[in-house]
C-alpha cells in the first residue's frame, strides 16, 4: 500500500504543478491579494493529499466491492435479482453523491426532493439496462443511439432553459463515489459473463447511466415547466474552511453509507468471510472518506475563489490569449480528475495495454482543452450554449454509427468522467467571472460548461477510433495481397 501511495502522490504532484504555476503567474500579473494566493496554495496541498488518499483507497475498497457484488450476482444467475439489485445500487449510490448535492443552481419550481430522487432512479434504471445489455449480448451502439434519439425527441418539446440543465445533471454519474463503483461493478460483471469473442462489453456502463438523468430532467421539465434559476452564491461563498470541511465530510459520509450498508449485508450472508480482506476494505473506505473530504474542501475553499477572480480580470486581456490560457487550464485540470484516473486504469487493464493509458489521457485532456476554449469563445462572443451543445451531440451520435465498438464505449464513458469535481471547482467559477464582465445575463452564459466539456472528448476518441479502423483495414488488405503474390 505504501508503494501505491508514493506512486500516486508523484503522479498527482506532476499533474497539478502546471496549474499551480500558471495560477501564480496570473495572480502576480493581475495583482491578486496575498491572502487569496495563500488560500489557493493551502487548498492545493489539501487537493494533493486528498486525491492521493482517494486514488489509493478507491483501488482497494470501491473497486473490490464492485467486483465482489458483480461476481456474487453472476453466481446467483437469477435475472430478476440481478436487475433489482442494479436498480437499488444505482439509485442509492447516486442520491447522496456529494457532487449531486452541491449543484450550483436551482431547477426553478421543480421540488428539490423530486429532482434528487428522479435523477437517482434514472441512474438506477440506466444501470439496470446496461447490465441487461451485457446479459442479452445487445450491441452497445444500439442502446446508446436509442437513448439519445429519445433525448433528441424530448428536446424538441422541451424549454431551451431546461436542456443545458439536463445535460449538466448527467455529470453526477462521474462523481467521485459513484463513478469508480459503477466502473468496477460493470467491468467485473462484463468480464465474468461475456464470451471470449465479446471484447467491447466492459465499457459503456457509465455512458448508459448518464442517459437516465438527462431523460428524467427533461420529463420533469415538461411536467413542472420550470424557469431555471442560475445562482452563483453556492459557488462563490464556500470560503469558510472548518464549515466547508464539516459539510463535505458529512456529505461524503452520507454518500458512502448506502454502499457500506449494502456491503455489510453482503458480507453477513457470504459463506466465506475473510477478516484480513474485510479489514483491508475498511481501511480503503476510510481513505476514500478522508481523501474525498480533503479534495472537495480544497476545491471549494481555494479553487472556487481564485478561478472566479482570474475570470473577472480577463476583461481587458486579448481574446486569443484568454482562449490559450483557458485551453492550458482545461488540459491540466482534467489530468487530476479522480474518476478519469479510475477509467484510464481500467481501460489499460481490460485491453492488456492495447489502448495505452498515456495515449488515452492525452486525447481526453486535449478534448477538455478544446471544450474550455469553445466555452470561453462562446461567452466572449455572446453565443448560447445550445448553439454548441445541439450540433456537437448530434455529431457524436452520428459518428457512433461508424466508430468501432471498443472505441465507442470508451469514448462515451470518457465524456462523463472529464466533467468532474475539479471542473466545477475551478473552470466553472472562471467562466462565471469572465461572463460577469462581458454579459448582462452572465450566469446563464457561464453555466452549461459541464455539458459542453462532456461531449468534445467523446468526438475526439470517436475520430481516433475511425482512424484506427481505416488503418487496420488497410493493414489487413496489405497482408491479404501479400499472400497471393507469386514469388516464383
Amino acid at each position: 500500500m505504501y508503494g501505491s501511495i508514493v506512486e500516486n502522490l508523484k503522479k498527482i504532484i506532476y499533474g497539478i504543478s502546471p496549474i499551480i504555476f500558471l495560477v501564480l503567474v496570473l495572480s502576480f500579473i493581475f495583482k491578486i491579494d496575498t491572502s487569496t494566493i495563500i488560500r489557493f496554495l493551502s487548498s492545493s496541498i489539501l487537493v494533493i493529499i486528498g486525491l492521493t488518499l482517494f486514488t489509493t483507497g478507491a483501488d482497494i475498497s470501491l473497486n473490490t466491492i464492485g467486483e465482489e457484488f458483480s461476481k456474487s450476482l453472476i453466481k446467483k444467475g437469477n435475472l430478476t435479482i440481478i436487475l433489482v439489485t442494479c436498480l437499488l445500487l444505482g439509485t442509492f449510490i447516486t442520491v447522496l453523491e456529494p457532487e449531486f448535492l452541491t449543484v450550483g443552481y436551482e431547477a426553478g419550481n421543480i421540488p428539490t426532493p423530486i429532482l434528487l430522487i428522479s435523477v437517482s432512479i434514472g441512474i438506477g434504471i440506466s444501470l439496470m439496462l446496461a447490465i441487461f445489455r451485457i446479459l442479452k449480448k445487445i450491441e452497445f451502439k444500439y442502446v446508446l443511439i436509442s437513448g439519445y434519439l429519445l433525448i433528441f425527441l424530448l428536446m424538441i418539446i422541451s424549454s431551451m432553459d431546461v436542456i443545458p440543465f439536463a445535460f449538466d445533471m448527467s455529470s453526477v454519474t462521474s462523481g467521485a463515489i459513484s463513478a469508480p463503483f459503477i466502473l468496477a461493478f460493470g467491468v467485473a460483471f462484463a468480464s465474468k459473463s461475456r464470451s471470449k469473442k465479446e471484447k467491447d462489453s466492459e465499457f459503456g456502463i457509465l455512458s448508459i447511466c448518464s442517459i437516465g438523468p438527462i431523460i428524467m430532467v427533461l420529463i420533469l421539465g415538461l411536467i413542472f415547466k420550470p424557469n431555471i434559476i442560475y445562482d452563483s452564491d453556492p459557488i462563490l461563498k464556500k470560503l469558510n474552511f472548518l464549515e466547508t470541511l464539516w459539510s463535505n465530510f458529512y456529505q461524503v459520509f452520507m454518500s458512502l453509507s448506502p454502499l457500506v450498508i449494502f456491503y455489510l449485508i453482503f458480507v453477513h450472508f457470504k459463506k466465506q468471510k475473510r477478516k484480513k480482506e474485510f479489514r483491508k476494505i475498511a481501511i480503503g473506505l476510510l481513505m476514500v472518506l478522508v481523501g474525498i473530504t480533503l479534495f472537495l474542501t480544497g476545491g471549494d475553499v481555494g479553487y472556487f475563489k481564485i478561478g472566479y477572480m482570474l475570470g473577472t480580470n480577463f476583461e481587458n486581456v486579448n481574446h486569443l490569449l484568454i482562449l490559450v490560457i483557458g485551453g492550458i487550464f482545461g488540459y491540466f485540470i482534467s489530468k487530476i480528475e479522480p474518476s478519469l484516473k479510475v477509467l484510464i486504469s481500467y481501460v489499460n487493464e481490460v485491453t492488456n495495454g492495447g489502448i495505452k493509458d498515456k495515449f488515452l489521457e492525452v486525447c481526453l485532456c486535449i478534448g477538455t482543452s478544446i471544450s474550455v476554449m469553445l466555452s470561453l469563445y462562446r461567452v466572449l462572443n455572446g453565443y448560447s450554449v445550445m448553439e454548441f451543445l445541439i450540433p456537437t451531440y448530434f455529431l457524436a451520435v452520428f459518428l457512433a454509427f461508424f466508430t468501432p465498438n471498443n472505441f465507442l464505449s470508451i469514448a462515451f464513458d470518457s465524456g462523463g468522467v472529464v466533467a468532474g469535481n475539479m471542473t466545477s471547482s475551478f473552470l466553472l467559477p472562471l467562466l462565471i467571472g469572465l461572463a460577469e464582465t462581458v454579459s448582462n445575463n452572465y450566469l446563464k452564459e457561464a453555466f452549461g460548461v459541464m455539458s459542453l466539456i462532456s461531449v468534445i472528448p467523446i468526438i475526439l476518441i470517436e475520430i481516433v477510433g475511425l482512424i484506427y479502423n481505416v488503418e487496420r483495414k488497410s493493414y489487413d488488405k496489405t497482408l491479404l495481397d501479400d499472400t497471393i503474390v507469386d514469388y516464383r
